[in-house]
């Protein structure tokens, strides 16, 4: 499972912005040789182009957030989709505009540095999960470089100068009681397999006694395959169903059933369970200024983005059908 940034959830809940993560479509097209006179294009920005082939791409990529083929005959919903994908281009290119402004850039060194720790995590299993994806390692890449730069530009335009005090801090303790009780948790290890015929095999060695660790390590794609498959300190829904639903299941010291998800084929074991319990405001201090501190950035982006908004010069062209191709 691929895990994402606190940029990366920042801009998810930023519409029309949508996820510039690295598992997003990418438009990375050239001009193939033509003139970029004669290169159609679907808008305007600030004076550059938003070219056609760059929306065909975004449009078209299943990789996206949605599938054009539940919406081929819901004209309703794949307009709206279509109009999506051409606000969030426009907001990307204002976006990136800002940090050219400001003299931003990702140099290789700082790119190879994110790529050799992303890569750490997540071992040798990494360009297999690329390919599940059907994610090329350039495309990610240069998703990556674009996610760094965004988030150089949004430190440094937006959240510098944002401040969460203590007195804030004790004010939201003693008015939110319930955001410093501890749900319940687990301790969980899991093995992921790409398929059933391996998870089996798995399973069965268990049960003769091997250890989950070392079959972790050898067997699992998950990024936690290389601790042994260890997933830490877990909280009710913070997985989704099923997988959730099988961790509480659980008590410590035993290994579940095969699950199936959308990632794979899990096998988990709890470690150990920590009961719900209430957290004084020393224990729940820094939870409590994160939090703040998020509201405060994700309301500071919002007023940026909009500010960015409201100078740009945008043109929309109209010569765009619904299938995304010019029309006749």
């Amino acid at each position: 499972m691929m895990k994402r940034t606190v940029w990366q959830n920042l801009v998810w809940q930023v519409r029309p912005l949508a996820p510039l993560a690295m598992l997003c479509a990418l438009c990375l097209v050239s001009a193939c040789g033509r003139q970029e006179a004669e290169r159609p294009h679907v808008a305007t920005v600030n004076g550059e182009k938003i070219y056609l082939e760059e929306y065909q791409a975004r449009l078209g990529d299943r990789r996206g957030l949605f599938s054009l083929r539940a919406l081929q005959n819901e004209s309703g919903k794949r307009k709206r989709l279509e109009e999506e994908i051409l606000e969030t281009l426009i907001t990307e290119k204002i976006i990136l505009q800002r940090a050219r402004e400001l003299g931003l850039s990702v140099s290789q060194t700082e790119l190879e540095e994110r790529l050799l720790e992303i890569r750490k995590d997540y071992g040798e299993n990494f360009l297999d999960l690329l390919a599940r994806q059907n994610v090329r390692y350039e495309d990610w890449c240069e998703a990556l470089r674009k996610e760094m730069l965004l988030e150089k530009l949004v430190a440094g335009d937006v959240h510098a100068a944002l401040r969460v005090s203590e007195d804030e801090a004790e004010d939201f303790f003693h008015g939110n009681p319930g955001f410093c009780r501890s749900g319940e948790k687990v301790r969980a290890f899991q093995i992921v397999t790409p398929d059933l015929e391996r998870a089996r095999e798995v399973k069965g060695r268990l049960e003769k006694g091997e250890d989950f660790s070392e079959l972790a390590k050898a067997f699992s794609i998950g990024p936690e395959a290389v601790r042994g498959g260890d997933l830490g300190l877990i909280a009710r829904e913070t997985m989704p169903e099923p997988l959730d639903r099988t961790l509480f299941s659980l008590r410590p010291g035993k290994t579940g059933p095969i699950v199936k998800s959308a990632y794979g084929y899990h096998i988990f074991r709890i470690a150990e369970r920590q009961p719900a319990h209430a957290r004084s405001f020393d224990q729940c201090r820094q939870d409590i200024l994160d939090f703040l501190r998020a509201q405060k950035e994700e309301e500071a982006f919002r007023a940026w983005l909009n500010a960015l908004k409201m100078k740009a010069v945008v043109k929309k062209e109209t010569n765009v059908s619904g299938r995304g191709t010019p029309s006749s």
